[in-house]
């Protein structure tokens, strides 16, 4: 699979795969969020410096969702128990 801006996956889950799409790696502490340029840039200009900050710009219009999970690509799907497939 396509590594995919966490915001634009979640946003548009089947929409906008461009390849041509520049990735970056962007550290909040402990958590690196995948983001596309221009949601980067977005977050950069608006003097995001935390993982809450982030995940607070991006999120629903009209609800507490956000766009960016709180956990790591590599942790999601797993299930909250070991026993979880």
């Amino acid at each position: 699979m396509e590594p995919r801006c966490e915001v634009c996956q979640n946003f548009r889950p089947s929409g906008d795969t461009a390849p041509q799409r520049t990735l970056v790696e962007v550290p909040f502490g402990a958590r690196n969020v995948l983001l596309c340029k221009g949601h980067a840039q977005i977050a950069r200009n608006s003097g995001i410096g935390s993982l809450a900050e982030l995940r607070k710009l991006y999120r629903e219009s009209d609800g507490q969702r956000s766009y960016v999970s709180r956990r790591s690509r590599d942790r999601q799907g797993a299930g909250r128990r070991a026993t979880d497939a």
